[in-house]
């Protein structure tokens, strides 16, 4: 049963930048619950809801948290709000430098996310930046970094890095400060057979306002795709991203959904953003217009992994899916027949980032990658399939009674 814990309907209550009279009133009910408080502190940590737990547990109920809890979750916060802070500063150095060497460049989530979702940075908690760059700037914005005391992660041969910007969609940066950069070239990996093709953003860029500083970032409708698409391919593991959806709804009054839509049709993800509209409005409220709402409740597919979704929410340990429940879970949330037919082709031919660093050939031999992939997962599938057969024995009665 969905959040059959009051910790865990604590924190669907609180996974929103404001509370009506009505969701005040049920925080304040739950709260007279016998509470586990590490076990609330650490969930809220996980689902990334820790400013909005402080925020509102402060307003709705000051004086009746134990201190230590309101002491420690202060100090947590408070952390949090001088890390968003931080990287935002450093999100502006890095758009600065990109603009004096002539990059284009396009911050999405991260701070920007904060602002126009919660429009205040320190309501979000985030742990790294996120920029859109062309594919042909990747290797001058290497450069660029690494001049700026930044390292990519891992470090790349040539052979590897033509590979990665050939199959993946991001490469990774740090530096000794503790910023994590990861520069994006498009939203998916190759392996996906998603048309996630990031050129028509160029062109529906929009502006915002980070201090006294004007950025470019994306439109509302296209982070709302890049938002739902990203939530789909980690399976919703986190409320925080629900929570990203339903308060860039809530906060963004003029959405434009026939755009929204058409776009998610052209793009064939239209069952993955009506996923996280259900999600987001069936947990949180969000404002959902009545014919998304009814698009999503009417396709059986969405309606039954929403619903498995909610009930996972919460469970501690999920164990991550396997190549084969994967690639399931993709079948099914493909509407389109000719994407279900690529991506079983794409999923077993397309080279992924263990292929491609485990064996770095030249660039004018990466065709070599197709056949070597199938034959690199065939040898792995039937090697565990020999082990488990060599492993199989009688249970003890001590092993029936635990597995019962």
């Amino acid at each position: 049963m969905l959040a059959a814990r009051p910790e865990g309907q604590i924190l669907i209550c609180i996974a929103r930048r404001s509370l009506d009279d009505g969701s005040a009133d049920k925080l304040r009910q739950l709260l007279r619950s016998d509470l586990d408080w590490e076990y609330l502190l650490q969930m809220a940590n996980r689902h990334c809801l820790i400013p909005l737990l402080y925020v509102h547990l402060s307003a709705v109920a000051p004086g009746t948290i134990p201190q230590r809890v309101m002491s420690r979750l202060g100090d947590t916060n408070h952390q949090n709000t001088q890390s968003s802070f931080f990287l935002t500063g450093e999100l502006l150095k890095i758009l600065e430098c990109f603009e004096a060497n002539n990059i284009d460049v396009v911050p999405f989530k991260g701070p920007t996310l904060a602002l126009s979702a919660y429009v205040d940075v320190g309501l979000r908690q985030f742990a790294d930046l996120d920029v859109l760059v062309h594919k042909q700037d990747v290797p001058r914005v290497k450069e660029l970094l690494i001049s700026r005391g930044f390292k990519p992660t891992p470090a790349l041969n040539s052979a590897q890095q033509a590979a990665l910007l050939r199959f993946d969609c991001a490469y990774n940066f740090d530096n000794e400060q503790g910023v994590v950069l990861d520069v994006h070239w498009r939203f998916v990996e190759q392996h996906s057979l998603l048309a996630f093709d990031p050129s028509p953003f160029w062109n529906r860029l929009a502006p915002l306002s980070i201090g006294d500083k004007e950025v470019l970032t994306l439109s509302t409708e296209d982070l709302l795709l890049v938002l739902t698409l990203h939530g789909f391919t980690h399976f919703w593991e986190r409320l925080g991203w629900i929570c990203d959806v339903a308060s860039l709804i809530d906060q963004q009054k003029n959405i434009d959904w026939r755009l929204v839509l058409e776009n998610a049709n052209k793009l064939g993800v239209r069952r993955i953003l009506m996923l996280g509209l259900s999600l987001a409005g069936d947990l949180l409220d969000a404002s959902i217009p009545a014919e998304m709402r009814e698009a999503a409740e009417t396709d059986a597919v969405v309606k039954r992994l929403a619903h498995q979704l909610q009930e996972q929410l919460f469970v501690e340990r999920r164990a991550p899916l396997g190549l084969f429940e994967g690639a399931t879970l993709n079948l099914r949330m493909r509407e389109r027949k000719r994407d279900k037919i690529g991506l079983c082709f794409r999923l077993i031919l397309t080279p992924r980032s263990y292929d491609w660093m485990y064996l770095a050939l030249p660039e004018w031999l990466f065709f070599l990658y197709y056949p070597l992939r199938p034959i690199r997962l065939a040898g792995k599938y039937a090697g565990q399939l020999l082990r488990g057969s060599n492993d199989r024995r009688t249970p003890t009665n001590a092993e029936r009674k635990s597995l019962s």
